[in-house]
């Protein structure tokens, strides 16, 4: 296969059973950690439908929100500012000093 380009599903063939389970485990744990308004809403100690009262919107639309592979920083922002909180962002390098945003939310919503 030299000079070949192969896909993951090929390459993942190759692996054993038990190394396969363990990627898939890896797997489904950044896909639960990035559902991240679920967990900042259960944080807050609030339902769908309270968030969805706070944001004037139905409560699909939150659980839609919640269930998506990924969420814009303006929505998140906007909800997390709806619950009363903020959010501080660090950008980190390897070999320069990080860069810190304290409640970065203003800059999105403002607008």
């Amino acid at each position: 296969m030299s000079g070949q380009h192969r896909t993951y599903r090929q390459i993942k063939q190759e692996f054993s059973p038990q190394r396969q389970a363990k990627i898939q485990a890896g797997a489904d744990k950044i896909k639960k950690e990035l559902k991240i308004l679920s967990t900042v809403r259960q944080a807050a100690g609030l339902t769908q439908e309270e968030l969805a009262a706070l944001l004037d919107v139905k409560q699909s639309y939150i659980s839609q929100v919640e269930n998506r592979e990924n969420i814009t920083l303006s929505t998140l922002f906007g909800a997390i500012a709806a619950m009363g909180g903020s959010i501080d962002l660090t950008v980190n390098f390897p070999t320069k000093p990080s860069v810190q945003f304290s409640q970065i939310e203003t800059l999105f919503l403002s607008e």
